[in-house]
């Protein structure tokens, strides 16, 4: 996937990882003598003035199977003597030795191996900071990938300099035009003796030569493509050495390259790729030796598994519930499956660091696996599964060999046109290894009970709920994005905020706002999202001659949606399927009135004191007919607008408050957790549960393809409809035309009413 940055700029995210002080502390206290999995490496010289941050950035690892090696490089400032000193009382973990003259940080380094106990070695410098969760991810990669010495992550300079760096140890070859990486990286300790250390030598581009001395002693890295260290660029670092001694650094650059130039252009070092195996059974039984057991003081730990964090209903739903929980003292993991940008990641980011994107750095059938792993070392109480289509092919296999997790899915709406009905489907088919099945309207739990009668004992329906405080309309807001937009106060917006695909029915409300012109001129509808419709809608709002009647966005954060819900007067939603859009729960807390689809279970919550929803007319033709109708009323009365949406904001704040939400999610877990506690769970052939999950899993692995055909296909019956639609207006043009043509000839021949008939 791209390598875009997740964050909106460096200093955002460098101000999150700075803020993790503010989460639980992870503890894993070695017993004595147990030698640690992980040894980290530093070299200290008069390195006090940040070293708080880089200690915090440590100790706040999810990783903390470790120990700390801090060689103090001859130190000369009294504060940095008294700080090096103080650091064995701090924790035991850290294990200082000093060098009697000044060495370098190449000497540093290699003192501190010699006294490494780990099974690997993590190098970091006194000044920088990492993710919470970069030693972990690194540690479970080169123990599910053998064949690979070393690993990392995409990189972020910050301070004197920032930048986003996502080069890597995935192209070798362009090592020997300068170093592709900086220092805080994990190694395995047998392969690092096996090259050698640090060239003490060198002072400025120490890590350069020994990657490539790596690299043409045939051992292989691996770049993560998340953003996860952070390098502190300051006039005391690399970057102000090389500037103030330019003459030593070109001469170090000139004597490496000297050393493995020839190398370089006598062998082809290729691309590294991680090796993807389809079918490689004996993975699925591949256990995670390294143990990392983390104590919580946590009501409740929770592995929740969803597909991507992208920007959608689903998600937002997602992103609401995690906060809610971790409001009410819950510990939260996130893993997801499919391959995404996700593009909400830093939301869900700022609630919990400990978010597993599996396709960045495992293979599939290694799955099941890490999931074992992460369960036992956070000690995980129930497992939450959402939209997640993988996930319930693990059921089978955990719930054999977890008996005491509990184990529960959330779905939001069905698919008629997605593998037989959506997730409700796959749901059902699983439902005897779930301790509760979670839906979001009384529509849905229905759907539940048409396709498997038995799913109604453990059904629950938990309603969406909304944070009715957040979402509070404001004049001030509508005022300066109607100024930006340059949109009168007298124009009504309509607001439809949705992805452009099928469901949502975008070229629909083109033919809407078309036919709506006849009747009413002083509108404008926004358009919030992004899909593979995008160029059809474009194409047919251009065709239409419908320009000024419409502006075309994308997604906004959920902080911006305040912005755009206040400058609304209308949320417009002609879906052709949902479960209930959050999107309405939202307009409705911000005073908008409804007008929407009447399907799944919208009713449920859209009342007709609180706007309109239409059902799906015999035509687009009648259907067009009915929004009008529905719409009108709206646009022509401001105050039965504003009456409207009072109520909709009454009927969220009395039913649908995020304070019924909590009450609910807490009610449901309780019971679920005690169903398992007290019932016997069924059992299936572990073989055949591995068989299942091996062709779920090949199945996985062409997920990228598979959702490239169903856009093709979305593209096509996009065509297909932009067709149908041409024809239909071809022959409503000739129509009219032959209409104005007959009245021309009937005022020339001067003929009667009576006589035309």
């Amino acid at each position: 996937m791209s390598a875009a940055p997740q964050f909106s700029s460096v200093r955002e995210f460098i101000d999150l990882l700075r803020s993790r002080s503010n989460f639980p502390l992870p503890s894993n206290p070695l017993p004595p003598q147990t030698p640690p999995i992980v040894s980290i490496i530093s070299s200290f010289y008069n390195a006090d003035r940040y070293f708080e941050e880089t200690y915090r950035s440590i100790f706040y690892q999810t990783w903390q199977n470790f120990e700390w090696i801090i060689v103090d490089d001859a130190s000369t400032e009294e504060n940095a003597i008294v700080l090096l000193n103080s650091l064995p009382q701090r924790s035991p973990k850290i294990k200082t030795f000093k060098h009697p003259t000044n060495r370098g940080v190449s000497a540093g380094r290699n003192t501190a191996i010699t006294h490494a106990r780990g099974t690997y070695l993590f190098f970091i410098d006194l000044d920088d900071l990492i993710d919470p969760t970069y030693i972990e991810k690194c540690v479970l990669f080169l123990e599910t990938h053998p064949d690979f010495s070393f690993v990392n992550a995409y990189s972020v300079g910050f301070q004197d300099q920032e930048y986003w760096w996502h080069q890597g140890f995935n192209q070798p070859s362009l090592f020997i035009q300068q170093n592709q990486v900086t220092g805080r990286l994990l190694y395995r300790k047998s392969d690092f003796e096996r090259v050698g250390g640090f060239d003490e030598t060198l002072r400025v581009y120490e890590d350069w030569e020994r990657w490539l001395r790596a690299i043409v002693n045939n051992q292989k890295g691996w770049t993560m493509p998340e953003y996860l260290e952070c390098y502190r660029r300051t006039d005391s670092g690399l970057y102000g050495t090389a500037l103030k001694n330019p003459l030593k650094a070109q001469q170090e650059i000139e004597l490496i390259q000297s050393r493995y130039q020839e190398i370089f252009k006598e062998r082809t070092f290729s691309d590294i790729n991680r090796v993807r195996s389809s079918f490689a059974p004996l993975q699925l039984n591949l256990s995670i030796s390294a143990q990392n057991s983390l104590t919580s003081s946590a009501n409740r730990r929770i592995l929740c598994f969803f597909p991507f964090l992208e920007v959608g209903g689903a998600d937002r739903l997602n992103l609401d519930l995690i906060s809610l929980l971790t409001e009410q003292n819950n510990e939260i993991a996130i893993v997801t499956t499919l391959k995404s940008r996700h593009p909400w990641h830093q939301y869900f980011y700022e609630i919990t660091p400990t978010i597993f994107h599996l396709s960045n750095f495992l293979e599939p059938n290694q799955w099941l696996a890490f999931t074992k792993y992460l369960i036992q070392s956070r000690s995980i109480d129930l497992v939450l599964i959402s939209n997640c289509y993988i996930a319930y092919y693990f059921l089978p296999l955990l719930v054999e060999t977890l008996p005491h997790v509990t184990f529960i899915d959330l779905t939001h709406t069905d698919d008629p046109g997605w593998r037989g009905n959506g997730y409700p489907r796959v749901s059902c088919q699983f439902g005897s290894f779930l301790d509760t099945q979670i839906v979001t309207s009384q529509f849905l739990a229905s759907s539940y009970q048409t396709l498997s009668p038995a799913a109604a004992k453990k059904l629950k329906v938990c309603y969406t709920c909304i944070n009715t405080e957040w979402w509070i309309r404001d004049e001030q807001k509508r005022q300066t994005l109607r100024s930006q937009l340059e949109i009168a106060e007298e124009t009504v917006v309509c607001l439809f905020p949705a992805r452009l695909v099928q469901q949502k029915r975008p070229l629909f409300l083109v033919e809407l706002a078309k036919a709506l012109t006849n009747y009413f001129q002083s509108f404008i509808i926004i358009i919030l999202g992004e899909g593979e419709l995008k160029t059809a809608l474009h194409a047919k709002i251009e065709q239409l001659n419908l320009t000024p009647y419409f502006h075309l966005l994308p997604p906004v954060t959920p902080t911006k949606m305040l912005e755009f819900y206040a400058a609304a007067d209308i949320l417009l939603l002609p879906s052709a399927y949902e479960g209930i859009s959050l999107a309405i729960y939202e307009a409705m807390s911000m005073q908008l009135p409804i007008v929407a689809a009447d399907v799944g279970g919208q009713a449920e919550l859209v009342t007709p004191d609180t706007g309109t929803l239409v059902p799906k007319g015999e035509s687009d033709e009648a259907e067009i007919d009915a929004y009008i109708q529905a719409l009108l009323p709206l646009l022509e009365n401001p105050h039965f607008r504003q009456q409207q949406g009072e109520r909709s904001r009454q009927r969220v704040v009395e039913w649908f408050g995020r304070d019924r939400l909590i009450e609910w999610i807490d009610t449901i877990f309780t019971e679920a957790t005690h169903i398992r506690q007290t019932h016997p769970k069924p059992r299936l052939d572990a073989k055949m549960a591995e068989e299942l999950l091996l062709i779920a899993l090949e199945y996985q692995d062409r997920e990228e393809t598979l959702s490239d055909l169903w856009q093709q296909k979305c593209q096509l019956e996009a065509e297909r409809h932009e067709l149908a639609w041409k024809k239909r207006a071809m022959e409503s043009s000739k129509f009219w035309q032959l209409r104005k043509l007959w009245f021309k000839l009937k005022r020339q021949l001067r003929l009667t009413d009576e006589e035309e008939i």
